[in-house]
């Protein structure tokens, strides 16, 4: 694929810089990326004080084909420099949407291919990984595409690579919390809804989605089988989601209290990154 190919897939999004932040600190520095289909975003923060220095996003989009979008990924890291320094600690999220959450007590790591299968299909060109989601008793076993994995570790080689879910689940199970809450996770194509009940997950699932209409279908579904009152619940927004979208006007005609989800507070951001807290929400939560 040429390079002019290659830019006809890539749209930069919002791009961010504190004036304190300088190149040559960089082993100073985290770098956090957070990956899925439509979506490449980075931070970088200060190890030790946790300010935030940096944040850059890009969307990609017109990829009709997995090596299509291993070959836009690959261009898109090269050409980037700010990705290429040697930052103190790098950890990269992916969402995948081939997983599957099992009980810690029936988990087998030498069937964790098995259990995937159950409920995933085609997972042959995938690594089969798998991880403890903080504060529960939970496993998600997920599948990274091969060549996607080895892009990533040809360009990052010292980077950590996990499950996105699982910090965000993490964030979101406040420990001694009372109370419900139904959390939900807006991107482009897709939304991670999470319902936690008295800091327990009670429920998980990630759908893809194309209108508002999807949108609501896919939450109102998850409210009515979770028999949740929806004139009670609260919904938790986070991710790129606004006031004036149609998925925020849609939920409101269904969903009375809704909120904003605010950036942790571990994140010390200056005025100079001014953006909403509820945005690239799942980069705060790597490493909190």
């Amino acid at each position: 694929m040429s390079l002019l190919e290659i830019k006809k897939h890539i749209q930069t999004g919002i791009t961010l810089s504190d004036k304190s932040f300088k190149t040559k600190l960089a082993p100073n520095f985290r770098l956090s990326v957070y990956l899925n289909a439509d979506q490449l975003a980075y931070s970088v923060t200060d190890i030790l004080s946790r300010k935030l220095l940096y944040i850059k996003s890009y969307s990609f989009f017109n990829i009709l084909s997995r090596e299509e979008y291993n070959d836009t990924l690959k261009q898109m890291i090269a050409g980037d420099d700010l990705l290429a320094l040697l930052y103190g600690k790098i950890h990269i999220h992916l969402l995948s949407d081939c997983f599957t959450l099992v009980p810690e007590s029936i988990f087998d790591e030498s069937k964790k291919s098995d259990l995937l299968e159950f409920n995933q299909q085609n997972i042959q060109t995938m690594n089969i990984k798998h991880e403890a989601i903080p504060k529960t008793e939970i496993i998600i076993i997920y599948g990274i595409d091969i060549e996607t994995e080895n892009i990533l570790n040809s360009y990052f080689s010292k980077a950590k690579i996990s499950h996105s879910s699982s910090s965000l689940i993490e964030t979101w199970i406040t420990p001694n919390a009372e109370g419900k809450m139904l959390h939900c996770y807006v991107q482009a194509s897709s939304i991670q809804i999470a319902y936690v009940k008295h800091a327990q997950l009670k429920f998980f699932n990630i759908y893809q989605y194309k209108t508002p209409e999807d949108f609501i279908y896919y939450l109102m579904n998850v409210v009515n089988h979770l028999s949740l009152d929806q004139d009670k619940i609260n919904l938790l927004f986070s991710g790129e989601v606004v006031m004036d979208s149609g998925i925020y006007k849609l939920a409101y005609k269904y969903i009375r209290n809704i909120h904003f989800a605010q950036r942790p507070q571990w994140v010390h951001c200056s005025e100079e990154l001014n953006f909403p807290g509820h945005f690239y929400f799942n980069l705060f939560c790597i490493e909190t």
